[in-house]
């Protein structure tokens, strides 16, 4: 009796650590700090971040917010309110990274031009997070050059700077439901917000579904995701929503840091466009996967692009 309480104990460790070790894993990354598509409202734009921040904290997302230090400037001087919101991020441990000064495109500048947003792009955020240092890159547009010179380029200067590229797997349209929702907010409208929110959330887990088979497809497995989305208001007052959607789907937030020690992230890259994809369509391409591999790919629902004016 006593062996077969022991060896049912084991089973129960046994398969308690299984569910554990398998877990899913996905970093949260949030571009365009420290205002996306709200104006320039401040009582707004810290609604915003301090609204994201408070969420994060409360599903204990270590999310990395990518920042946009031209938010910082009013009238080419510094604004200490816009420093402020800024602080809200850092006040909480969640970790700052560099997106670029003003959000340049790679593709229209010269090297030289980009890298210089790079190095103006962190100026301010250096000094707040000290005396960590900024660690990890996101390229606007998801854009890594539409030259192999230029990706080469980039490649070299992240590595002399000790710094980390950011992909992202978990791609998708958030941006045009974020402009949607602004329109419908300034227009007063409940309804076609609440209807944009609801659509938003089984959107975005339809495109993690999506991205987890192309994973699977690729490495037989689904690898630490990397999702992307803005600091906008739409996240500011949905993205719990989304958060608990994603942890139904069995997901475990982690670090930036963390998801990138997954060995996917080591795969070979030789795309050179002049458009910006996820990563796993990245990879999918190197690897020369057939049509089939990019089928069923969900698209922003024709409701939203109508009434946010964007097409995708």
């Amino acid at each position: 009796m006593q062996h077969n309480k022991i060896l049912y104990t084991f089973l129960m460790l046994l398969g308690l650590f299984s569910s554990v070790s398998a877990q899913k894993k996905m970093a949260v990354t949030i571009d365009d700090l420290t205002n996306m598509s709200v104006g320039k409202d401040p009582e707004l734009i810290r609604y915003v971040n301090t609204e994201i921040v408070k969420t994060c904290v409360k599903y204990q997302v270590p999310a990395i917010g990518f920042v946009n230090e031209t938010h910082l400037y009013k009238n080419n001087q510094l604004d200490s309110t816009e420093v402020e919101f800024l602080k809200i991020w850092v006040d909480n441990k969640l970790e700052l990274g560099n997106h670029t000064y003003s959000h340049v495109d790679y593709n229209k500048v010269t090297e030289e031009q980009f890298f210089e947003e790079i190095e103006k792009g962190q100026l301010i955020t250096s000094q707040l997070i000290k005396p960590a240092k900024v660690k990890y890159f996101r390229h606007p547009f998801l854009h890594r050059g539409n030259t192999a010179e230029k990706v080469k380029a980039l490649e070299d200067y992240l590595k002399d700077h000790n710094m980390v590229e950011a992909p992202v797997t978990l791609d998708n349209s958030e941006w045009i439901y974020a402009a949607a929702y602004k329109k419908a907010f300034d227009a007063d409208d409940d309804v076609m917000k609440d209807s944009i929110a609801n659509s938003y959330v089984s959107y975005m887990i339809s495109k993690i579904r999506y991205y987890e088979n192309s994973s699977h497809t690729l490495f037989d497995r689904n690898i630490s995701q990397i999702l992307l989305v803005h600091d906008n208001l739409l996240n500011a007052e949905h993205l719990n929503e989304l958060l608990e959607a994603i942890q139904k789907e069995g997901y475990q937030f982690v670090s930036l840091e963390e998801a990138l020690k997954d060995p996917a992230y080591n795969s070979e890259d030789d795309v050179v466009a002049g458009w910006g994809i996820s990563w796993l369509q990245r990879w999918a391409i190197t690897q020369k996967q057939p049509k089939k591999f990019y089928e069923g790919e969900p698209l922003c629902p024709d409701f939203i692009q109508e009434y946010s004016g964007i097409s995708e």
